[in-house]
């Protein structure tokens, strides 16, 4: 009688692991906390699957969502997709993976054709469920408006610091530190100040003051040495004068950065803001001379 046995093949048995990634994002730097956590909780499900392997933890930080172009973990995540090297994307939710609806639906689909899965938490949504790109149309228009809305919020809250004279962002500067409600100066920088502007009127260009400073031992606020550019912004800094303007930049959405305002924002000058360290007299002398110099060096040009 025959006798037959069975020696099962140890790939049959052996099913492959699913390749899983999460993306975490937080758009302010004071949420890191809330990052941190997000990572920690990943990477515990994720090691705790016995059916998944972890591929990465990609984290973009201080990004807004709204741009995919400066956040370069989310482009790192979804090169790794078109690698074929990651099946499932694990994140927090609509908003934390993208807050442009056309943008995010294109990823998604493009990711859907990889056939990677991407598995929203708190809106319980697999974008390869079929009613997953249903589902995730509606949602991210909503996401798209919470966007806007805190934008919105946001925009409200500065015009109205501006309003009171306030900056929205107290920022300290060289010269001043911003303390409660207003800026102080700093006595040692402002003696500083006022010497760079009475070289600038004795006729030496800010590359000769930013060498004679650095040859005496003279930092920046932020313990740098002095250089052109950064003469040339103290002697146009209007602040010195105790005057205040604020939204003399703001941020284009379609850019993406801050701009000058040339006018496309209302601008706001608070008289007497805070203790004056130069005249108006001497800004004035000082833009006039700024201005006869170039107009000097722009003609040497021509002559040449």
């Amino acid at each position: 009688m025959k006798r037959v046995i069975k020696i099962e093949s140890v790939n049959a048995l052996k099913k492959d692991k699913l390749r899983v990634a999460a993306y975490a994002r937080v758009s302010h730097t004071y949420l890191k906390n809330s990052l941190s956590n997000q990572v920690s909780y990943y990477n515990t499900i994720i090691q705790n699957n016995p059916e998944w392997e972890l591929k990465g933890i990609y984290i973009d930080e201080a990004i807004s969502g709204r741009n995919t172009n400066k956040r370069g973990e989310y482009q790192r995540l979804i090169k790794d997709c078109e690698k074929r090297e990651i099946d499932i994307i694990l994140t927090k939710s609509i908003s934390r993976f993208g807050r442009n609806t056309i943008e995010l639906l294109k990823t998604i689909r493009e990711l859907k054709l990889l056939k990677v899965s991407v598995r929203f938490e708190k809106e319980n949504i697999d974008t390869l469920t079929t009613d997953g790109e249903l589902l995730l149309t509606l949602l991210s228009t909503l996401a798209e408006e919470e966007s806007k809305s805190i934008s919105d919020n946001i925009k409200w809250k500065v015009k109205k610091s501006f309003e009171q004279g306030i900056p929205y962002i107290k920022q300290d500067m060289y010269g001043y530190r911003f303390k409660n409600t207003k800026y102080e100066v700093e006595r040692k920088e402002a003696k500083i100040i006022k010497q760079i502007y009475d070289w600038y009127i004795e006729g030496l260009s800010p590359t000769m003051i930013s060498r004679k400073l650095n040859d005496i031992g003279e930092t920046t606020r932020k313990g740098n040495k002095f250089s052109r550019a950064i003469i040339h912004n103290i002697l146009s800094q209007e602040t010195y004068t105790g005057k205040l303007i604020l939204q003399k930049t703001y941020h284009d959405i379609e850019k993406g950065c801050s701009v000058i305002n040339k006018g496309k924002r209302t601008m706001y000058i608070v008289e007497n803001a805070q203790e004056a360290i130069i005249t108006q007299e001497i800004f004035d002398r000082v833009q006039k001379e700024k201005s006869n110099r170039s107009l000097h060096n722009i003609k040497e040009k021509k002559s040449e």
